[in-house]
């Protein structure tokens, strides 16, 4: 035991929180009746086609009419290298995640603080971000010499260690 003296309530079990009360049950949509000829013709678990007419829905609560903003394409129906200057930089670009060594990230934050402290507060922000598409170019533009079937060998065939 230490030396050092420590009050009773310290010792003391710390009280259990009060349970969570019970979730609200799940209001489930009512499922349409199959007739059983359309169970016979489509096998168990099967829809019928489309072509059953569907059942009348209430109609939807109304809602004040919005002022359409000019129809903007979504990123995956972009056409490669035309821009539209209209949009932000971030929005013209197509988000894709990837996985780097820790050492990877580390050096590409210290290289992105290094370059931005040395453009004295002229031009763009440089992010970890920036690198990768400006090294991506730099990947793709020698795509010529890049060969091998392993990330080392694709690596080698670059002139990198």
């Amino acid at each position: 035991m230490s030396g050092k003296r420590r009050a009773l309530t310290d010792l003391q079990p710390v009280p259990a929180p009060p349970p969570l009360p019970p979730a609200p049950p799940r209001r489930q949509e009512p499922v349409p009746p199959v007739v059983p000829e359309e169970r016979a013709l489509y096998g168990p678990g099967a829809a019928p086609p489309a072509s059953r007419a569907p059942e009348p829905q209430s109609p939807a609560p109304s809602r004040p009419a919005r002022r359409r903003e000019p129809d903007i394409q979504p990123p995956g129906l972009r056409t490669p290298g035309v821009r539209t200057p209209e949009l932000p930089k971030y929005l013209r670009l197509e988000r894709k995640e990837f996985l780097a060594w820790p050492e990877q990230l580390t050096r590409l934050s210290i290289l992105a603080r290094v370059l931005n402290r040395n453009r004295s507060g002229a031009g763009e922000r440089i992010t970890v971000n920036t690198l990768i598409r400006v090294f991506v170019e730099f990947g793709l533009s020698h795509e010529q010499e890049l060969g091998g079937v392993t990330e080392d060998e694709l690596r080698r065939s670059l002139g990198l260690p």
